[in-house]
């Protein structure tokens, strides 16, 4: 457990620094990913239920296509790596380890998705960055019920397209 907050305090630092200046941007993105270098893959969700991820990220998906059908550009793709990369490390690897600790998983996903809001409200202090709370428990939901990364990857790509169509719908119509 003290490597799993070691590892998140880098983060934090990480994104400080990247506010200071963007170069620091390479230590943020090492954190996310180094979890693929030390902890079990199938833990991770990356070896596991595949199809069953897929499907569940794709199927919950479809709530934002009636918002989306139109407006999805290949630029909204752009952002995968980083998606991927957070949920490796929020969902595959911080909210595995709290799982085991707290031996709950709802306890886990909770103080996952309250971990997760905190970059975000330092990189982007707004009303928005703190809401990324609330996605982010149906990410750890979606690996909880898959154990399968791609189902909350996919999901929170779709959510990052939604709300930033609705964001630029908002500011249209002001």
């Amino acid at each position: 457990m003290k490597q799993t907050f070691l590892l998140y305090s880098l983060l934090i630092i990480g994104i400080v620094l990247t506010k200071i200046n963007a170069n620091f941007y390479f230590l943020v993105a090492t954190v996310l990913i180094s979890p693929l270098s030390f902890y079990n893959l199938e833990k991770l969700g990356i070896l596991t239920n595949i199809k069953k991820g897929f499907l569940h990220g794709l199927g919950l998906s479809l709530i934002y296509l009636p918002f989306i059908l139109n407006k999805i550009e290949i630029s909204a793709f752009y952002q995968l790596p980083q998606v991927f990369a957070e949920e490796i490390f929020f969902r595959g690897y911080l909210q595995t380890t709290l799982e085991e600790r707290l031996k709950s998983p709802y306890k886990a996903i909770l103080i996952s998705s309250l971990m997760f809001c905190i970059p975000h409200v330092i990189l982007f202090p707004s009303l928005t960055a703190v809401l990324t709370f609330f996605p982010s428990l149906v990410f750890g939901y979606l690996f909880y019920i898959t154990r399968s990364i791609y189902a909350s990857v996919i999901f929170h790509l779709f959510s990052n397209v939604f709300f930033l169509y609705a964001s630029q719908k908002l500011f249209q119509d002001f």
